[in-house]
């Protein structure tokens, strides 16, 4: 048998596997629940997301599989995800074969994985778990999403004690913020794509959700998409010529051509020093992801009282 047949022949067993799911232990368990009888919470989990990935490790689950565990990393990778987490390749296009190797327990997807739930159902139960999406506030659609997942994980406790963690960060942050609060200016929250353009966050967005939660008003009215972002020129934002500026997370390359930006220098807000920035921040992570941003705006505006 030559190396490619032994291939093909490794797929077809696979995939015959896959049709066969009923006859595995994982399909029993699922009618077992059916049938009213008491089920473990899963200990293998997959997910293919990573902002749910950070939900779940928020949790304290650590799944048998992500999507191209590197991009988490490289995404933000807070908190860490463990070197022996395998895996199931691209975020839409996962490795099925992979998938059914690591005989998962729960697959968790987001509704973006709707024409692969059917697949996937063929290898473990599937839950789908939405962050954001059209007329979805991200910031109280992360809290909601870590109480379902926590709850298909048996993590219910967990789950109270991360939000109340994040109740007592937010208090904390805003009391740290009251004499800024107190100048009222209105903060637009940015990510510079180059010396022309910028991202900026909009109301629906986890950022300016945290943001809201403060009791600071974003400077940006406009539209923003289903992810809480809009792409903007610099031109934009003289429509708030008081406003206070925070970046998030701008490249050293982005700065060097910031700084040589007639539009930029132009602004009022940077002419007037009203421009503070914070690190990298995943724009669309979990409850952890909140935390961090109130502390890095505490930080950034710490100090600014007019």
């Amino acid at each position: 048998m030559t190396a490619r047949v032994a291939v093909r022949h490794k797929r077809r067993l696979a995939l015959a596997g896959l049709s066969a799911v009923a006859l595995t232990p994982f399909a029993r368990a699922a009618v077992g629940a059916a049938d009213g009888a008491a089920k473990e919470p899963p200990t293998r989990v997959v997910v293919l997301d990573w902002p749910l990935t950070e939900v779940a490790l928020s949790l304290g689950m650590v799944p048998v599989g992500v999507s191209r565990p590197s991009w988490y990393a490289k995404l933000d990778g807070v908190p860490a995800l463990p070197p022996q987490v395998v895996d199931t390749g691209l975020l839409y296009q996962p490795n099925f074969e992979v998938l059914a190797a690591l005989q998962p327990e729960l697959i968790v997807i987001t509704p973006w994985h709707a024409p692969l739930r059917a697949l996937l159902e063929r290898i473990a139960p599937t839950l789908t778990v939405q962050l954001f999406g059209p007329g979805i506030d991200v910031y109280p659609a992360v809290r909601d999403a870590t109480r379902t997942l926590a709850a298909a994980l048996g993590r219910d406790a967990a789950a109270d004690a991360l939000i109340a963690q994040a109740a007592a960060n937010l208090a904390a942050a805003s009391g740290r913020l009251a004499d800024f609060r107190a100048t009222r200016r209105p903060v637009y929250l940015l990510r510079p794509i180059d010396d022309r353009h910028i991202a900026v966050f909009g109301n629906n967005s986890l950022f300016g959700g945290v943001l809201g939660a403060l009791g600071i008003r974003n400077a940006w009215q406009g539209m923003a998409d289903p992810q809480g972002m809009t792409e903007a020129d610099l031109g934009a934002l003289a429509q708030q010529a008081d406003a206070q500026v925070v970046t998030i997370g701008v490249p050293p390359g982005v700065a060097a051509q910031l700084a040589r930006s007639p539009l930029w220098n132009a602004l009022p807000f940077v002419r007037q020093n009203r421009v503070r920035n914070i690190g990298p921040l995943p724009a669309l992570g979990g409850v952890v992801a909140s935390m961090r941003f109130a502390d890095s705006l505490a930080t950034a505006l710490k100090g600014v009282t007019q």
